[in-house]
């Protein structure tokens, strides 16, 4: 059994390194292992159940690689059969690769965290959605210094009912951005956490 804590968060704009692009009302929602010894391990492991529990293939991952990594992924994906693209933000000599998979049961859901969640751990983007809904957008950041920047970062479009799973940094945990009402209120969240679930 996995112990969690679970903590709803006021959603603003602004403060994520996001684009919501046609959201109307969205809730964001933390979850996270309670332990702090393998934490990585606990949220990759956590995930896996909670998505299995949702049943909602197709799923979408989208995370940023690093270049020297890419051949032996796409390999294990081919090998499995798993639906993928490699493509690169910005040009690819000073960009960064970006896998795009699709998932399609839970073997392969299993085998795509086994073989990558350990980009999110090393501080990647890293996101599962519900929907095929992602494309990188320009947008105004902070820099150093408090210097503002365009920088391209991930857009999800929320036109329809969506539900966004960015990973936190290092693997602790993750953050659920919805305007799904399954989701949408920390007791309608609870109702789909995986059985056995202890929340701390």
């Amino acid at each position: 059994m996995t112990k969690i804590h679970i903590t709803a968060e006021p959603f603003n704009s602004e403060e994520d390194y996001l684009l919501f692009e046609e959201a109307r009302v969205l809730s964001k929602i933390y979850i996270g292992p309670s332990e702090y010894e393998n934490y990585d391990e606990e949220t990759k492991q956590f995930l896996y159940d909670f998505l299995c529990k949702q049943n909602e293939f197709s799923l979408f991952v989208v995370f940023e690689a690093y270049k020297d990594c890419t051949e032996e992924l796409e390999s294990k994906l081919r090998q499995k059969s798993i639906l993928y693209s490699l493509g690169y933000v910005e040009p690819k000599q000073k960009g960064y690769p970006v896998f795009r998979i699709t998932i399609n049961n839970s073997s392969a859901l299993n085998l795509v965290l086994e073989e990558s969640f350990w980009f999110a751990g090393s501080n990647q983007f890293y996101a599962v959605s519900f929907s095929d809904n992602i494309t990188y957008k320009q947008k105004l950041t902070k820099g150093l210094f408090g210097r503002q920047k365009q920088s391209l970062v991930p857009c999800f479009n929320m036109k329809e009912a969506a539900t966004v799973i960015v990973i936190w940094h290092d693997g602790q945990g993750f953050t659920i951005y919805t305007n799904d009402l399954r989701y949408a209120s920390l007791d309608e969240l609870i109702n789909h956490l995986p059985s056995g679930t202890i929340i701390d």
